[in-house]
């Protein structure tokens, strides 16, 4: 099969980058800014080799992250992609590039940006899009680009709604979904006499009360507060119960220390510092720990835990008794939500392929994409790592994919909250997560944490995310 001859030209032809809806070029110093890092990480040669193509004009290459919770059954899911691609385009071939960190995706899109060279696609997070775009390796799918994957009507429109900054500049094409829950242990309530999961954070910290005993060392909820990733998802959903935001709408102005914020985030450590319903020593766990301790019995119940945590339940101490439902929406101390305020579980995560501008052949590129999308692959994704379905034929095809427990994963899809179109919102994780791990550690070292520090941790990430944002105009 011939190269595509759109693709070389669009090489060819490049011009200045320029950032996403502002129409001014990026400087080099520019992409580095809004990719969050360093100079030596995008020139790393390593990388650069890790991620060409080569010279095949029939061979196409697929970055992605190596999945935490089952790299076994990711690469049956890529071997599987690989076998259906090869059948469908006789005399092609798709290389997968498995890269273990995820830290290294990022960087690599921004290596793109100043080599004009790296994977065909990348598997990226729907928060790492605007980033892409803004550097200007992704670009707007074409209506014939929809076309040859199958039709923007296949997909969720959520799942749709968060690949571009309207649906009318969609740059990504949804792979899976991941959404947050709360899990919980029904025979740990059953014994206590709790009926139902709770529904409000005011009911969620009643029964955490009611289901630990601090002085005899048992608590009922687990954190994960040093997972890198974990700061910023529980601070979005309770600062967007409370009707706040990280960045605002319109992408151009920092509110990590507006008034939501802080009290979002101040509740959160006050699970251990004023209500006792988590241990001080879980300050320093990250998720696999905070999922051990639900699975061996030791918590009843957590929080913003993601989808492909359930394939973490069978075979464990709590594999037919644990459960899962909606987190929590109504804020602490309040009966109802404010006034005007949707009710907001999780935003949507998961995965996306983009397809780079510099590909040498964006009709196989494409033909991959079509396939990730297919209902047998989509069940198999389902299987081996928890990720969500997007593609409707797919419920269709496979009702058991939305049934059960999963109708709760299903219903948090559909339903997922936006997040901000920010190519500087990559940089609202590792800022969030710098600005509570003084807080945590001093709760680790003696259950309390000082305010008035936290706070100004949260002045200086907001200044901070503020130069990145002002940095996009």
């Amino acid at each position: 099969m011939r190269p595509d001859s759109t693709g070389e030209r669009r090489m060819q032809q490049a011009g200045p980058r320029r950032s996403a809806g502002r129409g001014r070029p990026l400087s080099r110093r520019g992409v580095l800014k809004l990719g969050g890092v360093g100079v030596a990480a995008v020139a790393a040669p390593a990388l650069l080799s890790a991620c060409g193509r080569g010279e095949d004009p029939n061979s196409i290459t697929v970055q992605v992250a190596q999945s935490p919770t089952a790299p076994a059954g990711q690469r049956r899911i890529l071997a599987a992609m690989q076998k259906k691609f090869e059948a469908a385009h006789p005399g092609a071939s798709v290389r997968f590039n498995v890269v273990t960190l995820g830290s290294a995706v990022t960087t690599s899109v921004i290596t793109a940006a100043t080599s004009r060279d790296g994977p065909d696609i990348f598997e990226v997070s729907p928060q790492t899009l605007p980033t892409g775009q803004a550097v200007g390796v992704f670009e707007v799918l074409s209506d014939s680009d929809w076309a040859a994957v199958g039709g923007k009507g296949r997909y969720l429109p959520t799942a749709l709604a968060a690949t571009g900054r309207t649906t009318d500049e969609l740059v990504g094409i949804p792979y899976y979904a991941s959404t947050m829950a709360m899990y919980y242990n029904r025979r740990t309530f059953q014994q206590a006499g709790i009926t139902a999961p709770p529904q409000t954070w005011t009911e969620f910290v009643d029964i955490g009360r009611q289901l630990s005993a601090p002085a005899q060392g048992r608590y009922a909820v687990g954190l994960g507060a040093a997972e890198p990733s974990d700061p910023w998802h529980v601070i979005w959903l309770l600062t967007t119960q409370l009707g706040g935001e990280l960045i605002s709408a319109d992408g151009r102005t920092s509110r990590l220390n507006s008034p939501q914020v802080v009290e979002a985030t101040s509740f959160w450590l006050d699970w251990i510092a004023k209500y006792g319903i988590a241990n001080r020593r879980d300050a320093t766990n990250v998720s696999a720990e905070q999922i051990k301790q639900f699975t061996a019995g030791t918590t009843a119940m957590f929080c913003c835990g993601f989808t492909q945590a359930i394939s973490s339940m069978g075979g464990t101490g709590v594999a037919d008794d644990w459960a899962l439902a909606g987190n929590p929406t109504v804020p602490y101390g309040r009966t109802a939500l404010p006034a005007g305020q949707k009710p907001v579980q999780t935003y949507l995560g998961g995965a996306t392929w983009a397809i780079s501008k510099y590909t040498r052949n964006r009709t196989l590129a494409l033909g991959m994409a079509k396939i990730m999308g297919d209902p047998d692959i989509q069940r198999m994704t389902w299987q081996e790592v928890g990720g969500i379905p997007v593609t409707t034929e797919t419920f269709t095809a496979y009702p058991e994919t939305k049934q059960g427990v999963w109708a709760v994963t299903y219903e948090a899809a559909v339903n997922a909250a936006p997040t901000p179109w920010s190519p500087s919102f990559a940089q609202v994780s590792p800022l969030l997560s710098a600005a509570v791990k003084p807080s945590f550690a001093e709760l680790a070292a003696n259950g309390t944490y000082d305010p008035a520090a936290l706070r100004k941790q949260l002045d200086t990430a907001d200044q901070t995310l503020a130069q990145a944002l002002e940095s996009e105009r």
